[in-house]
Order: C-alpha cells, then sequence, then structure tokens
C-alpha cells in the first residue's frame, strides 16, 4: 500500500531557514544527506495522508483496551525561592537566562 517512494526536493532557502532556527551551521555534505533525509520523511508523510482512515477509531489499535488515565489534580511542588537556589543566574524572584532577542543571526 506504501511502497511507492514519494520523493520531495527542499529548497536551500528552505534548509537555511531551519539551520538558522537550531542555530547551527551545515557542511555542504551534512546539507546534502539532511536534505535527503528530510525529503524522505516529508515525503512519506505526505503518502500516509493520503490513506483513508475515515472508517477506523483513532483507538482501533487498542483492541477495546482502554488505558486508565491518571486523575488531573494539584500536587506540592517546590517554591519560588527553593527552586531559584538552585538556578545558575537569578534576579529578583526571575530566572536570568542570555538575551537572543536582537542578537545578531549567524
Amino acid at each position: 500500500m506504501l511502497r511507492e517512494r514519494v520523493i520531495v526536493k527542499l529548497k536551500d532557502a528552505d534548509l537555511k531557514h531551519l539551520e538558522r532556527l537550531a542555530r547551527v551551521e551545515l557542511s555542504g555534505e551534512s546539507r546534502a544527506k539532511l536534505r535527503r533525509q528530510l525529503g524522505d520523511i516529508i515525503g512519506f508523510v505526505q503518502k500516509l495522508q493520503e490513506i483513508d482512515t475515515s472508517g477506523y477509531s483513532p483507538r482501533a489499535y487498542l483492541g477495546g483496551f482502554e488505558p486508565e488515565l491518571r486523575r488531573d489534580g494539584t500536587e506540592e511542588c517546590l517554591s519560588r525561592d527553593e527552586v531559584l537556589t538552585q538556578a545558575p543566574d537569578a534576579l529578583n524572584g526571575f530566572f536570568r537566562v542570555p538575551s537572543v532577542i536582537g542578537r545578531e543571526e549567524p
């Protein structure tokens, strides 16, 4: 049923965008490999979307088994002060993290 391989070619601009989002810089060989792998994944997902699943229950694979779900509720947790004493950097009751907004993109 899913034997046919769908080939998806990603644009170089798409890969550069992903690199910027992930804050990585790939070599030519790595970029080519990633392009093939992501193309295969996207092609497979597109092929899966062609399958008509309208007659199936989302839980049909469970074979009648209904998992026991935990109850939602509140639990005791650490106080803000206890958490902040374990933080690498804190100021005025908040975590301090390096700024990423406005920083030059690689």
